[in-house]
């Protein structure tokens, strides 16, 4: 019980770090300023050891169902925190991510999936690579690339659907089909490594 609630602790952290990123990432003009800066949040995130789903759930075997399921709460309170206190704020936020939410709450959901699993391959390869060779520059391209290419972070979609205070059906089914997604695309590098390695 120690360790989940140490689980569950270490992903608020997360959740936290993910929110700062969603902040300077709605700030910026320049998207690709903006992802870079986004990176920041998964940087603090590995170097501190705190628990993210999109990076952990590659490693399911290692951690299993019921630390996922603590992380995946954890990243919530934390995300959920982060929405509802900047909402409190005069940045323009608010505003910025009104249009972001709506275009994910318009997809359709192989769409959706098909985004989610581009953001869960470039998640695990962020960490792997990261794990592999210490270098941060692992960490800032695969972020780079999926926010540019518009795939589906679920941990961030719930900053943004909290921020624009959006949840309900769509948002739920926005989230449910990040979360899967996101893990068949850890899951799908994750196999393929395992397998040329075995070969």
């Amino acid at each position: 019980m120690k360790k989940l609630y140490n689980t569950f602790a270490l992903a608020v952290m997360s959740g936290i770090m993910i929110g700062f990123g969603g902040v300077v990432f709605l700030m910026c003009e320049n998207r690709v300023v903006g992802s870079v800066l986004f990176s920041f949040g998964l940087l603090t995130i590995v170097c501190q050891g705190f628990a993210l789903y999109t990076g952990r759930v590659g490693y399911f075997r290692q951690y299993g169902w019921a630390q996922m399921a603590a992380t995946l709460a954890g990243n919530f309170v934390g995300t959920f925190l982060m929405g509802k206190l900047f909402s409190l704020t005069r940045l323009p936020i608010a505003e910025n991510v009104q249009g972001i939410v709506a275009t994910k709450l318009a997809d359709d959901s192989l769409s959706l999936f098909v985004l989610a699993v581009g953001c869960g391959a470039m998640m695990y390869l962020a960490v792997d690579n990261y794990r592999k060779s210490k270098s941060w520059l692992f960490i800032i391209f695969p972020i780079v690339i999926f926010i540019l290419s518009g795939f589906e972070h679920s941990i961030a979609n719930m900053f943004y659907l909290t921020l624009a205070d959006a949840w309900g059906l769509e948002a739920l089914r926005l989230t449910v089909i990040g979360i899967l997604g996101n893990a068949v695309g850890s899951w799908m590098v994750n196999a393929g490594n395992f397998t040329l390695k075995e070969e």
